[in-house]
Parts: structure tokens; sequence; C-alpha cells
């Protein structure tokens, strides 16, 4: 007997993802996965919402197909500069007649949390609680049932722009779909690939996109924060297109096939064939000519992940993940400019057809699927309000929608 049907779908700038799955006795079992060309999505931002749309359209007919099945929910993955995170505080009394904490207490004092002034044109699509205080008991992950006379919160929301948010969900009705839940890429991706002992210490999540690198930082289980920069795997298919004298999709697939980030790795009589900008005809260049324009645009990126994980208490490692990460020798130079560990990570643990997201670019789609998986089971658990969890990635996380 088949268990709960998850959905997730992930619209990127470069490549929508569809995947379909059962949460089969606590194992998710992929059913089917679509991936299409993404149109419509610049910079993880919907430009052109009917090409948008007829995309997820694609994607989500080829999963129905590979599955056997047909769905009407998913949830969301959100994208685009405008995703931040601001951390927040919020005090209130404690109203129990018992003295003692109450799950009312609770809702009130993160709905307190989320009335952050300057915050208009904004949606906090997760609030994630640090810790609470109850009077002059502080760091608390539960203050349920803690006597007391004030209750405090420590938190850390995460934004994004109400009208991305609408034309992300305009998208998906169009083709089609209702949306349950919408999960920010950062901690989709952190979802599917960070591992139980690295959250616990500290971590940061980097997934390397098309249009935007994704990173989510965590602390001690929590999040800490979430930057979202504006540079991502077109960057380099860019730079190789100008400095080649080619067209966009003759430089993609040089970057994937030839690309590499360390000019000094790269043997000085490998040739790479190049069909210009006109198609007709072709020339052979130095391989580590590519490297060569790579370099100064992998350097760039280690620069600006670099300054993102800037801070009081950096963390002590970091999870690469996304398409981008699969340039050759990217991890290395991330490696090298921060001086810190890096592991290129992909889902784990999935069944089925998990072989088919099994990639560092599945990171979100992969983690939509937990998210869902984790937020049922909470629900037919009958969880209050208040307790509605985003997993593992923040085991007394709270979202209040």
């Amino acid at each position: 007997m088949s268990g709960r049907r998850l959905v997730g779908l992930d619209l990127g700038t470069h490549r929508v993802r569809c995947a379909i799955a059962d949460d089969d006795g606590g194992r998710i079992k992929v059913l089917g996965v679509g991936e299409v060309d993404s149109r419509g999505v610049r910079k993880g931002v919907i430009a052109d919402p009917d090409a948008a749309a007829a995309a997820i359209g694609r994607a989500l007919d080829a999963a129905e197909r590979a599955a056997g099945v047909e769905v009407e929910a998913a949830l969301l993955s959100l994208g685009g500069r405008h995703v931040r995170s601001q951390a927040s505080q919020a005090v209130v009394s404690v109203a129990s007649r018992s003295g003692a904490v109450s799950g009312s207490d609770l809702n009130r004092v993160l709905e307190a949390a989320r009335e952050l002034p300057g915050t208009e044109g904004t949606e906090v699509v997760h609030l994630i609680p640090r810790w609470y205080g109850v009077d002059s008991k502080q760091y608390l992950r539960d203050p349920r049932g803690v006597e007391g006379g004030r209750l405090s919160v420590d938190a850390e929301l995460v934004l994004a722009s109400v009208a991305h948010l609408e034309a992300l969900v305009e998208c998906a009705h169009t083709a089609g779909l209702r949306v349950d839940d919408v999960v920010v890429q950062p901690l989709a991706s952190a979802e599917g690939v960070v591992r139980d002992r690295e959250l616990e210490t500290s971590v940061a999540v980097v997934d390397v996109g098309a249009g935007t690198t994704d990173v989510a930082v965590f602390r001690q289980g929590t999040l800490e924060r979430v930057v979202v920069l504006p540079i991502g795997g077109q960057n380099v298919t860019g730079d190789l297109a100008v400095g080649l004298h080619c067209g966009p999709a003759e430089a993609e697939a040089i970057k994937c096939r030839h690309g590499h980030c360390d000019p000094a790795r790269v043997l000085v009589e490998e040739l790479v064939r190049v069909v210009g900008t006109s198609g007709v005809g072709s020339d052979e260049v130095p391989r580590r000519l590519l490297a060569e324009i790579i370099e100064p645009r992998a350097r760039e990126m280690a620069r600006l992940i670099g300054e993102a994980l800037e801070g009081p208490h950096p963390p002590a490692k970091v999870v690469l993940t996304g398409g981008g990460c699969r340039l050759q020798g990217f991890p290395e130079a991330i490696h090298q400019f921060l001086e810190m560990p890096v592991r290129v990570a992909v889902p784990e643990g999935l069944s089925g057809l998990a072989d088919q997201l099994g990639m560092p670019e599945h990171a979100t789609t992969a983690g939509l699927l937990r998210w869902g998986q984790r937020s049922s089971a909470r629900h037919d658990h009958g969880s209050p309000r208040a307790e509605r969890s985003g997993g593992r990635l923040n085991r007394w996380l709270h979202e209040l929608f």
C-alpha cells in the first residue's frame, strides 16, 4: 500500500525539476522525475509568467508520466536575490493561569516576532526561533511548562518579496497545480543534503545555481542567516561566450565538458573544438584558455561566498551543492580561498528512482520532498499550529502561516 504522496517542484533559472514520491513507511520512495529547460526565469526571479508556467507544466507532465500517477498539489521552491533573512526579537507576558508558558503564549510571542519594522512589501516565509527565554532563564529550546512572567524569543525571519511570491504561486496555478507550501531554496537545499552531525556543529550550505548562489549558515542546529548572491553558473557561461566568440549554448556545453577553474591543472597540449557564433566552421583552442577565462570568475564567487560567511561565529565547514559546483576545480578553489573543509553533497537516503535525484543540482528538489514528509508527519500527529516545523534543520523551528 502506498504511503503519503509527496511532490516537489523547483523552478530554477536553468532547469525546472519536478519529483513525485511516496512516504513509504518513513522512507522516501521516488516514483518519477521530470526535468526540462527553464523559461521565463532570470536569476531565480520570474520575468515571463507565461513562459515559466509552461515550463512548470512540461516538468509536471514528465514527472507524472514517469510515475504513472497524476498530482494536484506540490511544494515549491522560492529563489531570487529578493530572499534574505533578518534577526527579530520579541517579548510578551505569560498569560496562562497556571503561570507556566503555554502553547498560546508561544503563538503570541512568535506572532510578535513577525512584526518587524521596515519589511513592507515582503512576506515572512519562515520564522525560525534560535532560543527562548522565560524571565532570567535563557537559551531554552522549548519554554512550554516553564514558570515565569515574561516570555522572549530570539528568531531569524526568512523574508521574500510579496510580488515574486505571488508570481510564483500564480504560475503554479496556471500550470494546474495547487501550492501546499513554499520553501526558500537555501533551506530546501540544506534539507536535501546536510547531515545531522554537521547541523549540530556549524556548517554553511552553499547551493551554486545557474543564476544565483544561495547560502544558508547553521550553528548548533538552528539557522543563523540566509544570503542569496546574484552570481552563478550562467556568469561563467557568459564569460566563455565572450572570450571564445561563441553562442551561449555552445559556451554552456564547453563549460560542462571541458571547463576548469585552475589553469595550472590543465595540460598545455589539450585542445577544445569551438563552434563560433555563426554556427559555420569551428576552431581549436587550448583548454588552458578556458581555465584562464574561468579562473577570475571562480575567484570572485569564492570571495563573495567568503564575505557571506563572515561573522562572529564563522562556520567550521562548507557543504557545496547545486549544478554550479560540478565545474572542475571549483570545490578546490572554495577550499583554498576559505581555508576550511569543503564537501560536495548529493541527496542521500532515497529509494525507488533515487538515481534520478542523485546529483548536486537535485538538492533543492530532494529537500522539498523531505520537507513535505516531515511537515505531513507532524500534521498527522496533531501538532499545534505553532509547532509546524521545517524538520531537522531546526528541531524547535516554528512557523506561522
